[in-house]
């Protein structure tokens, strides 16, 4: 069991910190992402750089990145191993080995894994992001009203402590990623939708 464990979230880490938009916008356009727009490696700012449909797939990637080990813990050893592998592949996408851990926001890698642990709770998390984004302009706020959203919706569901928890974690990590946008909020200077 320890060398599953082992062997998972290992593996959970290094699918997690594969830099997608950073090689997705180097590859199509030729310039390191981390030089543009926000310089954040995701899937917003690859928006800005690359286009709407390079930014669509690295959301995919991204979210495939916390689906596919999730998944395989849940199969493995049941909800809390997954959830435990889920984290430490968004916690991969954050802080990734392959940029000097300076990695992107974890958005759509929590989405993935959600869709896996609560099909629902995922979808009613974008629904509240999107309509957040319509109301406000700001993905940033979105995403982190969808994450306070989110972990609601874990509550409400039947997961266990441990998940709760770890969940609760995995939201608080992407809120504190978005410290810098909530100072550009506040002071006037953030770029609103996909606006370049």
């Amino acid at each position: 069991m320890f060398w599953q464990w082992l062997a998972l979230l290992t593996g959970a880490y290094l699918l997690g910190s594969i830099p997608s938009a950073y090689l997705l916008v180097k590859l199509s356009r030729g310039i390191d992402i981390r030089q543009f727009g926000s310089g954040n490696v995701g899937s917003t700012n690859t928006v800005r750089a690359a286009g709407k449909k390079t930014g669509i797939l690295v959301f995919l990637i991204d979210s495939l990145k916390g689906a596919i080990p999730t998944l395989i813990g849940l199969k493995l050893g049941g909800e809390n191993m997954a959830a435990a592998a889920g984290a430490i592949a968004v916690i991969g996408h954050m802080f990734p080995v392959w940029l000097k851990f300076k990695g992107g926001k974890g958005v759509a890698t929590t989405i993935g894994m959600s869709f896996v642990l609560t099909p629902l709770g995922a979808l009613i998390t974008f629904a509240i992001w999107f309509l957040t984004l319509l109301l406000t302009g700001y993905v940033s706020l979105g995403s982190c009203v969808g994450g306070v959203a989110l972990w609601i919706c874990y509550l409400c569901g039947h997961h266990s402590f441990v998940v709760n928890i770890i969940i609760l974690a995995v939201v608080l990590l992407v809120i504190w990623k978005h410290r810098s946008n909530f100072r550009n909020i506040k002071n006037g200077t953030e770029s609103k939708s996909f606006r370049k």
